[in-house]
């Protein structure tokens, strides 16, 4: 399992680490959804236990080892995920996990667990992880994963390695892209499904999937017809209710991010549409809206009317272009 191009350099440092018997017990890989954090992990899992490592420390891919951690089924891996139903990790999961470590490898080699995604961690069971990092078992590794570090408690981000695995630039993810679609799509398409993805390459790989790519357009649209007055929040809201609305929730939360950066790093590669919308609406309003938006993620994943819930956000986006001095009219 090969690290992607763009972590190659972090990677130097973790095989370095891994070669040398000094890998940390406790890491916390940190980086947007869709630059590869997951990746990377199973990268480090695996070349703890290839017997046939590459020049670079990263696993062959073929040794018995590396097939059993490519399908999940090695005796040493230990996956913590939020349970179906659920809404965090429990104190529960965290202590099966803890005695599971304890236990000895047959063969003596590594023991690792992967939390994902660690700010889903309830406080109790933060709690018990700090006390299986504070005393750790021989051989036992901890990678936490997170799109959100700075949502861990903080007496837990402290007692982590910290590996930051950014998003790549734009010209290398659409190299990578080109080479992953294998020809199925053209250059424009990827750098659509690129923009959708906020810069994230394994998300845009997953959205040129399916409909995930046609759909995110027509949100893109939704939203750009009320900017031009067209189009009612109703039946906006009512299509994306119909269509995937926690989806939509956390995509426009991302679009709303690039339209903030845009007003500062804006190029001439980049859509001059968004571009002449970020800079009419002030940064204060725009941050307001934001926080609008992050409040309602919870409440979507909740008991509220989605429907009711997505609408009174659009009139919000119809309210913030008025104040920005350029009122939208429904027609």
């Amino acid at each position: 399992m090969k690290p992607l191009p763009w972590q190659r350099e972090v990677w130097a440092t973790v095989a370095s680490s891994i070669g040398e018997q000094r890998l940390g017990h406790a890491l916390l890989l940190a980086g947007p959804d869709g630059a590869g954090k997951r990746h990377f992990a199973g990268c480090i899992t695996a070349a703890l236990w290839c017997r046939q490592p590459a020049a670079d420390g990263s696993a062959c891919g073929q040794c018995a080892d590396c097939l059993q951690v490519a399908s999940g089924a090695h005796s040493g891996y230990f996956p913590v995920q939020v349970e179906d139903g659920k809404r965090d990790i429990s104190i529960e999961q965290v202590r099966v996990l803890s005695e599971k470590l304890t236990m000895t490898q047959y063969d003596g080699r590594a023991k690792v667990a992967i939390i994902e995604p660690a700010d889903a961690l309830n406080v109790n069971g933060v709690n018990a992880l700090l006390k299986t990092i504070e005393e750790p078992t021989p051989g036992s590794h901890l990678l936490l994963i997170s799109a959100r570090p700075q949502a861990l408690a903080a007496t837990l981000r402290s007692r982590c390695q910290r590996l930051r695995l950014p998003a790549p630039g734009r010209e290398v993810a659409l190299d990578w892209l080109r080479k992953t679609a294998g020809g199925k799509h053209d250059d424009a398409t990827l750098s659509a499904a690129l923009d959708h993805a906020f810069g994230a390459p394994l998300k845009a790989a997953a959205l040129l999937e399916g409909a995930g790519l046609a759909l995110r357009s027509d949100w893109s649209r939704g939203l750009l017809d009320l900017v031009n007055g067209r189009g009612e929040p109703a039946l906006i809201a009512a299509a994306i209710n119909d269509a995937d609305p926690v989806g939509w929730l956390h995509w426009l939360y991302g679009w709303l991010g690039r339209l903030l950066r845009l007003r500062i790093t804006a190029t001439a590669d980049d859509d001059a549409v968004l571009v002449g919308l970020a800079t009419r609406l002030p940064a204060e309003l725009l941050d307001r809206y934001i926080a609008e938006v992050q409040a309602s993620l919870p409440r979507l994943h909740g008991a509220a009317d989605r429907k009711l819930l997505i609408e009174s956000l659009l009139i919000g986006w119809l309210a913030l272009l008025a104040r920005a001095g350029r009122p939208a009219q429904n027609r």
